[in-house]
């Protein structure tokens, strides 16, 4: 059943206050009865670090997809390349196939790749933020 408890529930349980130290050890003889206040508990991660991590997070997903979606069209080309050898009848058509194929390949792996790498650089607004800090 522990295996089922879902990221909201864990988030919950991380929220709950601890026990103050009056509440374990029963509080003192002037609160009989009464849970002590509890101190306001300090966040582990702080907002702007929040902020970062998930702004990475969604940095790291866009990549992988262009780069998931990049080598699903390279494995389709590589497949017509294999087609294309396969109905060469003439070692200047086999060569004609492995030079497109080749050209084709470099094309979209600069293209694509660059494309990869600008959504990894930081955008020029965040720079520009930046910039009175390290003043």
């Amino acid at each position: 059943m522990n295996a089922n408890i879902t990221e909201d529930e864990k988030r919950e349980r991380r929220a709950r206050p601890e026990p103050g130290l009056g509440q374990i050890s029963g509080g003192g003889a002037d609160d009989v009865g009464e849970p002590a206040a509890v101190a306001p508990s300090i966040p582990l991660v702080l907002p702007e670090w929040q902020k970062s991590i998930e702004a990475t997070g969604h940095l790291f997903a866009t990549a992988l997809k262009d780069v998931l979606s990049l080598a699903a069209s390279t494995l389709h080309d590589q497949a017509t390349f294999l087609r294309n050898l396969a109905h060469s009848k003439t070692p200047a058509e086999l060569l004609k196939c492995h030079l497109d194929f080749a050209e084709k390949f470099w094309s979209k792996s600069f293209s694509e790749g660059s494309k990869i790498l600008d959504h990894l650089k930081p955008p020029p607004s965040s720079a520009v933020r930046q910039a009175p800090h390290d003043a």
